[in-house]
């Protein structure tokens, strides 16, 4: 077994976690359906996590080439799935049925976004520190107004707000994806 294979098997069982999680919500969420008042931004916010532990797995693939990681560089590499399976997580309430999604949305808002935003700078200026990388490079320039954003979205109640950025916010990340990393390959 090789570094990167050894590497792959935690944050794969951490992303498999977060991505259980949203399953898991977005079904329970439909057993019980006729109970619950449903939210467009909690529903997009959803699609946001599981899109973002996609690409957390998809940019997985670049550490194929590490041939050394010191254990600080694993616990960097581990943060940004933790904090998307504790988001996930917090995502559904619980009990589900009789849930108002848009008042549980705004009460969990700081917390929810709170974890974007710690996951946001870790992978942005912690890992590229630990790992040794440049910060400034084009692939990771996404995360500075990305965490400027979450950061108002953290603090703010208003639903205009939300409305506005919380959309912008599921663009950047794919994007990010799409044009950062819009391939793989095996040689």
């Amino acid at each position: 077994m090789g570094l990167f294979e050894f590497l792959m098997i935690l944050i794969s069982v951490i992303i498999g976690l977060g991505v259980t999680e949203i399953l898991t919500g977005v079904a329970n969420l439909l057993r019980v359906r006729s109970t619950i008042r449903f939210y467009w931004i909690h529903s997009l916010f959803q699609f946001g996590v599981f899109f973002a532990l996609l690409q957390l797995w998809w940019e997985s693939w670049g550490m194929t080439s590490l041939e050394t990681i010191s254990f600080w560089a694993v616990l960097s590499i581990l943060a940004s799935p933790v904090f998307l399976f504790l988001t996930a997580h917090l995502l559904y309430p619980s009990p589900i049925e009789n849930t108002d999604l848009r008042d549980y949305y705004y009460r969990q808002a700081p917390i929810l976004w709170g974890l974007v935003i710690a996951g946001t700078v870790e992978g942005t200026f912690l890992r590229p520190l630990v790992m040794g990388d440049q910060i400034f490079q084009p692939s990771n320039l996404s995360g500075i107004p990305m965490t400027a954003i979450c950061i108002v979205l953290a603090s703010s109640k208003n639903p205009r707000v939300h409305s506005v950025l919380a959309p912008f916010i599921l663009v950047m990340v794919i994007l990010d994806t799409l044009l950062a990393n819009p391939a793989i390959s095996a040689g």
